[in-house]
């Protein structure tokens, strides 16, 4: 049905074309009403002859198996929806289902009568006879609106059309679509025998589409039966013409005018399913029409007028004039309303001209038949011109050979030259100048050099194993061309034996009639077959196969034997490359293929194997591959660690390899350190036995020694030491992970040397070096913000006697000893003062620092503490950090002072409340896990 929609939607076009060349006036209105059974509609009304175009492209056949449909509520509907005088053409591949509703007939008359419209049918298909009643009901139709029913064998749609407003109908017989069906369906083509009558249909079209409309009246309709038949009616009007139309087999018609003479007939069509005649200029009186008719027959008049000014004819129109009145009539090759004419592309359709050679060109009002290129016009035939006889006929080159055909020739290079015949030069690639193994492409005025193994496609596809029988897929690769590598579970190389039909997700299997080449061979030419009718090798052709290094191959294919469809290369699966470890690949080892270790894992001295090493924050692992073991035949499975409860061990399947983890503990499993300035190196050595394979079995003994080296800063420094002074807390911030926030107490601006051990010492003019860092999850967007740092006496981070040190992110600038060196551009924070304790019965100083994270992508988040507010980032929720107690070496106490420092000022028990904070919750985070709190206790 596909080709029958294609021929449909140019028809369609056509008749669009027709009605706005034919009526050039105003607004044209389209209208489509689609019917079947069960369902009538939808209406598609619109003024756009694109969007209607849009409308009958998008109409699709579905379902199938029922005749007739329901074409008389179709009617009804498009009636109802259209204007007076519209021209309605229904198309139909069946009968009418709904022909015995007498309600609904009597309303579909009614509807003629009051609009005056012309019901045409176009019927590509019956349910039963012409005889038929649901057959019948079109011509009764069709007779009582003066239309026709046209009987040709047409694909299955339905329009409806109007001079000037135009209305479609549609129906769909999906009897004839249904697949187990297609012995039904006759696609109307250029062979077909309808065709000729397919065209006269248009012809028909053409001339009613232009008559204008309201200028005709209604003289005569009969029906009759088969044999001889004859009627009268008057003729009392200045008609410019008479149109007769006939519905039925008419073997015979004879027109007598008033005083009995037979008028000669313009034929418009004759067909054995009906006919237009035209009789021009008819003279007033009694006209007799005499038929001798082959079945049941209808037969109708119209008389015709058109009255115009001559002076008012388009330069291409005629002016006819008959009983004083005149009409202006567009020449032939011309088309319009007669006031309007323009060419016709007599081109554009297949049916509009006559040329059965060559090609069909347009001219203005008339077209010519031309030969195409290639051949020349002898008489009325175009004969092939033979290009090769004269050198100025041909664009060969002067090395190549002229070959004519039938319409066309071509030129062919010598052998030894590379060309498309119109271009010749010497193929360098004849002498082999890319060694073997590679291939030599030659292009104009170059050639290259490729190796097949790294320049090639990869097919992946499952289904070309051999053992994928009758699953019906069909693939086909004729369209295949170049190098190809099989991959995957269907396996990796052809087959070297016949395969069966319907094997390899195909139909015609294509296996490989030989044996694989060796790496040594090259590039060689192998024959492939393809198994169909009982035959392993009905078609046969010659593709190139390279084995590359790694033991795999890659082919080079031309489309697929004798180029036919459904074939497909196969592949055998016992050579599926995920039968092999991810250190291992197959290939060819010992004459034999296999799983064999990559050559980068083939080690012939336990000495020489290296293993990966990982040095990770909190541990260091070593990675060996399983095939290092293997090459030195030890079995990897049969790996013995001693102290393996010390360790973190993990055999890892999918890479095939062993990691063995140890921790990043100083003391802990053996690990041991060195520390410079700069780094801490640790260390330690993995002791494990692992047996021989073979015959008889013996135990290696293996050692490997780990040994990572961290650059020291905050983190690393708290890890190298046995008792930190610190504290932690875990922060969870949504699609980062989890991080931990830390504080430590530092020996030295270079933050790297923390406090340790269960106390510390520290006199009145030491400083104190604060560093707060976060560590882990993903935290690249943000910084670390400390909002509120301060002290306090005792252990409450709530105690009311406070003293700042950092408050809304800025120092406090009242102590000239403080110093932060950073805060808000990075993930650590540090900051620094001079030692001091607080006055009064306090032997203690706790230090507290409130942090928040902030995204660095929405603003800025380095604090501005010069008064100057600038915009800021998003910050998150505060986390609390405390360490303490600090206590000051040779401390005196005093109940004068709330507290007092070297040169630092001095505060009265009347300034308490200035440090108190009136919500100190808002300090906590509730959430927060208890950190390590280590107590720094200082003797007097």
């Amino acid at each position: 049905m596909y080709d029958d929609f294609l021929e449909l939607k140019t028809v369609n076009s056509w008749l669009l074309d027709r009605v706005t060349a034919r009526f050039p006036c105003g607004v044209r209105q389209y209208t489509m009403v689609e019917f079947n059974d069960p369902y009538v509609g939808p209406v598609r009304i619109t003024e756009s002859k694109k969007e209607f175009g849009d409308f009958f492209n998008s109409l699709v056949a579905t379902g199938g198996g029922d005749c007739p449909e329901l074409a008389m509520q179709g009617l009804e509907l498009a009636l109802q929806n259209s204007p007076p005088s519209s021209f309605i053409l229904v198309l139909t591949d069946a009968s009418a289902k709904d022909y015995y509703k007498t309600t609904l007939i009597n309303n579909i008359y009614s509807l003629i009568s009051s609009t005056k419209s012309q019901i045409f049918f176009l019927v590509t298909g019956l349910c039963g006879t012409m005889s038929d009643r649901d057959f019948l009901i079109y011509r009764n139709i069709a007779a009582a609106s003066f239309g026709h029913v046209f009987q040709v064998s047409l694909s299955d749609l339905n329009k409806v059309i109007d001079p000037c407003i135009t209305y479609f109908l549609y129906g769909l017989s999906s009897h004839y679509l249904t697949y187990d069906q297609l012995g039904l369906v006759k696609l109307v083509n250029l062979r077909s025998p309808y065709h000729l009558s397919y065209f006269q249909v248009f012809n028909y079209l053409d001339f009613t589409l232009s008559r204008p409309s309201n200028s005709s009246e209604r003289l005569f309709s009969g029906e009759y039966t088969a044999g001889n038949n004859s009627g009268t009616f008057p003729v009392a009007d200045n008609y410019t013409s008479l149109i007769i139309t006939t519905d039925g087999v008419i073997y015979s018609i004879r027109v007598l005018g008033p005083e009995s003479i037979e008028l000669q007939l313009k034929k418009i069509i004759s067909e054995t399913w009906g006919s237009m005649y035209v009789v021009y200029n008819p003279g007033h009186g009694i006209w007799t029409i005499i038929i001798y008719a082959g079945s049941q027959i209808s037969i109708r008049v119209e008389g015709f007028t058109a009255t115009a000014d001559c002076s008012e004819c388009h330069p291409n129109a005629t002016c006819e004039e008959s009983f004083g009145s005149v009409e202006c009539r567009c020449r032939d090759g011309f088309i319009g309303d007669g006031f309007t004419c323009s060419d016709i592309d007599e081109c554009a359709y297949s049916w509009t001209n006559n040329c059965s050679y060559g090609i069909c060109q347009n001219t203005f009002g008339s077209y010519t038949c031309g030969c195409q290129s290639g051949f020349t016009l002898s008489g009325s035939a175009c004969i092939d011109v033979n290009e090769c006889v004269r050198p100025e006929l041909n664009r060969c080159h002067s090395s190549a050979s002229c070959i004519n055909y039938y319409g066309y020739y071509s030129c062919v290079c010598p052998s030894g030259y590379f060309g498309d015949g119109f271009h010749c030069e010497v193929d360098e690639c004849r002498n082999g100048p890319c060694g073997l193994g590679n291939e030599c492409k030659k292009s104009l005025g170059s050639y290259s050099c490729s190796d097949p193994c790294t320049n090639h496609t990869i097919l992946n596809e499952p289904w070309r194993s051999t053992s994928n029988m009758h699953d019906y897929r069909y693939n086909c690769d004729n369209s295949k061309n170049g190098w190809y590598r099989f991959i995957g579970s269907g396996g990796v190389r052809m087959p070297e034996t016949c395969s069966p039909e319907y094997g390899c997700g195909t139909a015609a299997s294509v296996w490989l009639n030989g044996s694989h080449p060796r790496p040594s061979d090259g590039i060689v030419n192998r024959t492939v077959c393809s198994s169909w009718g009982g035959s392993c090798c009905l078609w046969s052709s010659t593709i190139q196969i390279k084995t590359c290094p790694g033991g795999y191959h890659v082919y080079k294919l031309q489309g697929t034997p004798s180029n036919m469809c459904i074939l497909s290369y196969c592949t055998d699966p016992s050579t599926s490359n995920e039968l092999c470890a991810a250190d291992e690949e197959w290939k060819l080892k010992d004459g034999d293929y296999g799983c064999y270790c990559k050559d980068k894992y083939e080690f012939s001295d336990v000495n020489n194997i290296r293993p990966d090493l990982t040095c990770d924050v909190y541990d260091m692992s070593v990675t060996f591959q399983k095939c290092q073991l293997k090459s030195l035949h030890l079995n990897a499975s049969s790996v013995t660690l001693r102290e393996s409860s010390c360790f973190r061990f993990h055999d890892d399947t999918s890479s095939n390899t062993i990691t063995i983890t140890s921790p990043l503990q100083v003391g802990r499993c053996g690990v041991q350190i060195n520390k410079n300035e700069t780094h801490a190196i640790y260390k330690n050595t993995l002791h494990f036995s692992v047996e021989s394979s073979g015959t008889i079995t013996r135990d290696e003994e293996l050692d490997v020694t780990l040994s990572c080296a961290y650059p020291l800063d905050m983190l690393i420094s708290l890890t190298t030491v046995i008792n930190p002074i610190f504290s932690s807390i875990n922060i969870s911030v949504g699609g980062t992970g989890q991080l931990t926030a830390y504080m430590a107490l530092y020996k030295d601006s270079s933050y790297v040397t923390p406090y340790e051990g269960s106390e510390v010492k520290l006199s009145s003019k030491s400083m104190m070096y604060l560093g707060v860092f976060v560590q882990g999850g993903d935290a690249s967007k943000f910084v670390v913000v400390m909002k509120n740092c301060y002290a306090t006496p005792t252990a409450n981070p709530s105690d009311p006697v406070k003293y700042y040190i950092i408050k809304d992110s800025c120092p406090n600038k009242q102590d000239s000893t403080i110093r932060v060196l950073e805060n808000g551009v990075s993930r650590k924070g540090r900051l620094s003062l001079q030692v001091f304790k607080f006055v009064g019965n306090y032997n203690s100083v706790y230090a507290h620092c409130a942090i928040s994270l902030c995204d660095v992508t929405a603003g800025s988040c380095s604090p501005s503490c010069s008064g100057i507010r600038s915009r800021s980032a998003s910050v998150q929720e505060s986390y609390q950090l405390k360490l303490g107690p600090v206590v000051r070496a040779g401390h005196k106490r005093s109940t004068e002072d709330i507290f007092t420092r070297g040169k630092g000022p001095s505060v009265r028990a009347d300034a308490k409340q200035r440090y108190t904070v009136s919500d100190p919750a808002a300090l906590i985070n509730p959430f927060r896990t208890s950190g390590h709190v280590t107590v720094m206790s200082i003797e007097p």
